[in-house]
């Protein structure tokens, strides 16, 4: 299984990534992150599985353009049933972390579930796993529970809720915590719902 192009990432920067729809060409990428940083134990069946279900998912990954083709560094997805959104996976490669990758990812999975009609988004989080929770923190998520022994090494998982995420108080957040915010739709996924255009961005998310 290809890893994808050996292109550094020591200069990374979340402004430079293009944040667009997962398809089946990133796949070889984005396992090879699976199977280093994750623990959630998804194979390609299941990302196959969930990329068929368009009508209530949206996968994305960020990707750094480079001569020797797009470099995948994070991947992410959500689902949207009815109102209720749910964070199914996030993932950043190792060298890719601290430079606010899975914050841009985070700000296009909840505008896309804000543009499909979610009032209420949730996820599980690894209880270990600081860096993340105060990530999901700071967008208005909170823990509610504990799945006991949910990940394949046996550590719990922490349930996080955030509600209202329909509201115009996200939406200013989302618009603060974009590093693109006020360049209009570039190094977007052309600025259109996860699936080529199938849901159009909630008004308080649109540019001022």
């Amino acid at each position: 299984m290809s890893g994808g192009p050996a292109v550094t990432l020591d200069d990374i920067r979340a402004r430079d990534l293009v944040i667009v729809p997962l398809v089946a060409a990133h796949l070889d990428q984005v396992l090879a992150i699976e199977a280093r940083v994750a623990t959630a134990g998804w194979s390609r069946r299941i990302f196959e599985r969930e990329l068929a279900e368009h009508v209530s998912r949206c996968y994305l990954v960020a990707v750094r353009p480079s001569l020797q083709g797009p470099v995948v560094v994070g991947y992410a997805g959500v689902q949207v049933l009815v109102d209720e959104a749910h964070i199914t996976t996030m993932a950043v490669a190792e060298q890719a972390r601290r430079r606010g990758v899975a914050t841009r990812l985070l700000v296009e999975l909840l505008r896309e579930a804000r543009a499909r009609g979610a009032a209420s988004a949730t996820l599980e989080v690894r209880i270990d796993n600081s860096a993340a929770r105060a990530l999901y923190a700071g967008f208005g998520f909170r823990p509610v529970g504990v799945r006991p022994r949910y990940y394949d090494d046996a550590v719990d998982a922490l349930i996080m809720w955030a509600h209202d995420i329909d509201g115009a108080e996200l939406g200013r957040l989302l618009r603060a915590r974009d590093p693109l915010s006020g360049e209009g739709e570039r190094q977007r996924a052309g600025g259109r719902g996860c699936l080529d255009g199938a849901a159009p961005r909630h008004p308080d998310d649109e540019e001022a």
